[in-house]
């Protein structure tokens, strides 16, 4: 069964920094980031508990090729993607993002 995927406000923002950064760094990067965190998104839906619990009820998904981390919530019908960041963040910074 998929569920509905709802990405939330700030994990768009996370998304838009992301895409932007590697645009910056090279013509056509920021696209290739957002087609592997679309693939990320299209795993996770179906199968929310295939990755990892890191917080109570909250889970993450490493993105492939970029390092980046994906961290959602889900219930009965839909995944909620709380956070799209890089993997080198502080995990003081990454544990007050995930506040829900």
């Amino acid at each position: 069964m998929s569920r509905a995927l709802i990405v939330t406000p700030e994990a768009e923002a996370d998304i838009l920094d992301g895409y932007l950064s590697y645009e910056d760094k090279q013509r056509g990067l920021g696209i290739r980031f957002l087609d592997e965190i679309e693939q990320s998104l299209a795993r996770i839906a179906p199968n929310p508990l295939q990755y990892q619990e890191v917080e109570p009820d909250i889970r993450r998904a490493v993105v492939h090729t970029f390092p980046y981390l994906v961290f959602y919530t889900f219930g009965p019908d839909s995944v909620h993607v709380l956070a799209v960041i890089h993997g080198a963040q502080d995990p003081a910074y990454i544990r007050s993002r995930l506040r829900v």
